[in-house]
């Protein structure tokens, strides 16, 4: 299967095609480390919400972006970047990419590639030169291609809950030059 897509700054209007994408690619990729009730609790109608609710936001502070792939007038994937949010990355890494997911019919086209690309350039706009993004820790697939991307290893969270939690990686970029290079 051959790539058609192309990337294009998201409008609110793309919240619920967002928010079906999250949810079709958490059904996909993590049913298998996380517990059936959280990925059944995760709705299309409350992510568009949430998504809505983002994409305002960005518009009214100018901080902050959402990127969307397209192929034939469907959405087929979509990254958020934005400042740092968690305190112990921001020193080292001020930009944060705060969500990246791919349809699962549509993964392994360079789509993701793209998008990070996208998404490093508009950070380097904002004035953030490195970043980071988190990942949960048992997804190798993903660690796998942030490491490709040239992503290292930043910090690790570990979820200690007994009814247990999400473990995750975050995985930085020193320099975000080589990645916004990315075709």
């Amino acid at each position: 299967m051959t790539a058609c897509f192309a990337l294009r700054p998201a409008r609110r209007r793309d919240a619920l095609p967002i928010a079906e994408v999250q949810v079709a690619a958490w059904r996909s990729a993590y049913r298998d480390f996380l517990s059936d009730a959280l990925i059944d609790r995760m709705s299309v109608s409350d992510r568009e919400k949430a998504w809505a609710r983002i994409l305002d936001g960005f518009a009214e502070s100018g901080r902050g972006a959402c990127f969307v792939a397209e192929c034939e007038g469907r959405v087929t994937g979509f990254l958020s970047v934005g400042d740092q949010r968690d305190e112990d990355l921001r020193a080292a890494f001020p930009g944060e990419i705060t969500a990246l997911y791919v349809a699962p019919p549509d993964q392994r086209l360079g789509i993701g590639s793209a998008l990070m690309a996208a998404g490093a350039r508009e950070l380097r706009a904002q004035g953030h030169e490195a970043a980071a993004l988190w990942v949960l820790s048992e997804n190798a697939g993903a660690r796998g291609f942030y490491e490709a991307l040239g992503g290292e290893k930043a910090a690790e969270r570990i979820d200690n809950r007994p009814e247990g939690g999400m473990n995750e990686l975050a995985y930085g970029w020193g320099s975000l030059s080589d990645l916004a290079a990315r075709a």
